[in-house]
């Protein structure tokens, strides 16, 4: 159809697309409706420069935060030249730095801290608040000198003929464990023992050029230990259907049941009179649904370079109850974290509220 052939109401002209000019009243109309949002004019070369220096620099401390990737890369840099024996020496001074900058994360654990303990005071939990810190900082460091080749770390297992009992069954099996000790080293080394598949369930990092670093880091362990895959949980519908086809097939799928972030969808229990734990829903629905058995499985620092696997019996959830709003199986699910945690506490890696004293609430 030709152009003549369009009503004169959908005619227009090429010249007529351009912005309004300057003196024009449809230019006036459009510098007043600028003004009126606070808005500049126009975009200058110099505003154009300076908010791309603004960014840069925003970009610059967000790099150099407690969740970014410049503290890692100068820790595995200065790793390559430090002796370890300067190591009980720096590390302490460092989390104690790290330990003052992260308020809320400090917060968060001397909060826990105090729900799981009533009895401390406020500055018995903050000192312990820098335990967890501490324990932290060392447990990071061994798994860097690994990745960096600088150092190596032994292993113990309690429970071996739970570690036997999973490592022999032919079905699909979930690993329940927390974000204790070195649970990043643990699963590529111990996959290579099981002699199946290990699927490991991970958050993304909040910063994109960490989660560059971590991807890098995995993709190693994954050529290295070629029955270690990770899968990070970015929020999409869809890992729950991936899982559960993973455990169909007879691999082993390993979940971290203690932290919620991101967009994680939560669920609250009374695990002691008075206390609740907020806890991931997913994968209780997840043992739920597949009805594979789940092991309780904790990584513990012993000591220098010392890493224990705790590996306890199958969870026995009772059958759900139809009908009912909430799960019977929760409690059971929050008090077998509960349980290592409260033994453990100062190697339970979590810097978010997750325990708190008082009445039951909608989670």
């Amino acid at each position: 159809m030709a152009a003549r052939d369009f009503p004169k109401t959908y005619a227009f002209r090429r010249d007529q697309c351009k912005e309004p000019s300057w003196q024009s009243s449809g230019g006036r109309a459009w510098r007043a409706n600028r003004a009126r949002r606070g808005l500049p004019e126009a975009a200058s070369p110099a505003l154009l420069a300076g908010l791309a220096e603004q960014e840069a620099r925003k970009s610059r401390w967000r790099r150099a935060g407690i969740f970014g990737d410049l503290p890692t890369r100068l820790l595995m840099r200065a790793l390559k030249v430090t002796p370890w024996f300067l190591e009980p020496v720096l590390v302490p001074p460092w989390t104690l730095l790290f330990f003052l900058i992260a308020a809320a994360q400090r917060r968060a654990v001397a909060g826990n801290l105090q729900a799981l303990f009533p009895e401390w005071s406020g500055a018995r939990a903050t000192a312990g608040a820098y335990r967890v810190f501490l324990n932290f900082a060392f447990t990071f460091v061994d798994a860097m000198r690994v990745e960096t080749g600088t150092g190596q770390v032994d292993w113990a297992i309690d429970g071996l003929e739970h570690f036997e009992d999973l490592r022999s069954r032919k079905d699909g099996c979930l690993i329940l464990t927390a974000h204790m000790g070195n649970y990043d080293m643990a699963a590529p080394l111990f996959s290579s023992m099981f002699g199946r598949t290990i699927h490991a369930v991970r958050a993304p990092e909040r910063e994109p050029e960490m989660q560059a670093i971590r991807e890098a880091e995995i993709a190693e362990k994954e050529r290295l230990n070629p029955y270690f895959k990770t899968c990070f949980n970015t929020g999409g519908q869809m890992l729950g259907v991936e899982l559960a086809r993973y455990l169909q097939q007879g691999d082993v799928v390993a979940l971290q049941g203690d932290r919620v972030i991101f967009e994680v969808s939560p669920m609250e229990a009374e695990v002691e009179p008075g206390l609740r734990m907020r806890l991931p829903r997913g994968p209780l629905y997840l043992a739920r649904i597949s009805g594979a058995p789940c092991f309780p499985l904790f990584i513990l620092r012993d000591g220098w370079r010392r890493y224990r696997v705790m590996v306890q019996a199958p969870v026995e959830l009772p059958p759900r109850v139809r009908g009912r709003g909430e799960d019977s199986g929760t409690t059971v699910w929050a008090g077998t974290i509960l349980g290592v945690v409260k033994a453990h506490w100062s190697q339970w890696f979590v810097f978010e509220p997750v325990l708190r004293r008082g009445e039951r609430s909608e989670a």
